[in-house]
């Protein structure tokens, strides 16, 4: 089978989800024998030199990219709102990548066009005009939720009204080209039953965030728990702090969450790490909250860690660093937001799920608390992972879907 991906930006580096369930769905794919070619948009805000792509760009049949300048800038934004047109999708749509699909289109035959995520959805016109190809949407969020419900938490009403424009326009593109596929790759049960409720009525799957198996290890979790110092346990976060989810998520936790933990276990320590880390986080007043900021290599600063919080309110999806946290056996505490799409995990037994301050101090002060809990949740969390999020479980099941087309 050959494949052409299109992609909104280069999927790597591998420090993020987006980039990280692009790559894995490649390597799956390509693993099964599919012929892959990839055309993505190398961006402004995430340009990537050429001399740094991954080793998988060099075992795919082509790779294709495209400079597109998508800054935010003012007078775009401002005709967008006054059009009423989506400025998220429109900083995307550039003449550039667009010839160049073209021409990869002319020029080979392609039996499906897989576009990854719904900013490159708006070359959907290019693809059937010059192409036979069945076209796959692989969508990674309803993304106009993910504004709905940073607009509900915005507390300044120029904002909240913004952010409001932005959902709406977002949500009639979206809605828009909700039946122009061939076949709708969702990313969890809750998003396929969410678009099928909008009014999808094309074939449409779930098709979550996948796993190497190497990456399903226990390596991570602490050998013997009972005899660690209690300091040992500690709580957790990592991930990508240019997404304003995650912001607002955090600050919640340490200004209403955090100083309950403290109340109960007075020299306790929670460790936060990401990329771009805002200067608040910098330069907040936390008591025992060590601020990391972007670290070379996640895997070694969650070793001798035990507890990962993540605080989310906002955001849709499926939470990657919960999928690869539980998959090495950690503990994980967060919110009904945060486990959206993780359809399997029960609370109390593979996570612990908490939305207000009080519950969420509450479950951080119990894991910390019982060892043995930590232990226990942290093996069910990894079979779990083992069971559902295997890469090659995965992407045998999107492959037999698009054979089917």
């Amino acid at each position: 089978m050959r494949i052409l991906v299109l992609t909104n930006r280069v999927p790597y580096p591998l420090n993020d989800g987006g980039n990280l369930a692009v790559n894995n769905m490649l390597e799956g794919l390509r693993a099964q024998g599919a012929a892959i070619t990839l055309l993505s948009m190398n961006t402004s805000r995430h340009w990537v030199d050429q001399s740094n792509f991954p080793a998988l760009f060099t075992q795919l049949e082509q790779v294709a990219t495209v400079a597109v300048d998508n800054h935010i800038k003012p007078l775009g934004a401002l005709k967008s709102l006054l059009q009423g047109t989506s400025y998220n999708i429109a900083r995307f749509n550039n003449a550039a990548f667009a010839a160049r699909l073209k021409t990869l289109l002319t020029e080979n035959t392609f039996d499906v066009v897989l576009l990854e995520g719904l900013f490159v959805c708006s070359y959907l016109p290019i693809i059937r005009q010059y192409s036979k190809a069945k076209i796959a949407y692989r969508q990674h969020n309803v993304e106009f939720q993910i504004w709905e419900r940073m607009a509900v938490r915005a507390a300044n009403p120029i904002k909240k009204w913004y952010l409001r424009q932005l959902a709406r326009a977002l949500k009639r593109f979206e809605i828009a080209h909700l039946n122009d596929y061939d076949l709708i790759a969702a990313i969890s049960p809750v998003d396929v039953a969410h678009y099928k409720a909008l009014g999808c009525t094309i074939p449409i799957i779930s098709i979550p965030f996948s796993l190497p198996p190497q990456q399903i290890t226990l390596q991570s979790l602490p050998r013997d728990l009972q005899s660690l110092p209690r300091e040992e346990l500690n709580l957790y976060h990592i991930g990508a702090m240019d997404w304003q989810p995650n912001v607002e998520g955090l600050l919640w936790f340490l200004e209403h969450v955090w100083p309950r933990v403290l109340a109960a276990r007075p020299e306790q320590k929670f460790y936060l790490a990401g990329r771009n880390m805002p200067d608040r986080f910098h330069t907040g007043k936390w008591p025992g909250v060590i601020v990391a900021g972007e670290v070379p290599d996640a895997a070694v600063f969650e070793q001798d860690k035990s507890i990962l919080v993540v605080p989310l309110h906002s955001g849709g999806g499926i939470r990657v660093k919960i999928l690869q946290s539980m998959a090495k056996g950690k503990a994980v505490i967060t919110t009904s937001i945060g486990l959206q799409g993780i359809e399997e995990a029960q609370n109390n037994q593979d996570v612990l799920v908490a939305d207000t301050p009080e519950a969420f101090a509450q479950a951080c002060i119990s894991l910390l608390q019982d060892r043995k809990k930590v232990e226990d949740m942290g093996l069910q969390a990894h079979k779990l992972i083992q069971n559902n999020y295997n890469q090659y479980v995965v992407t045998s099941r999107l492959l037999k879907s698009l054979k089917e087309l």
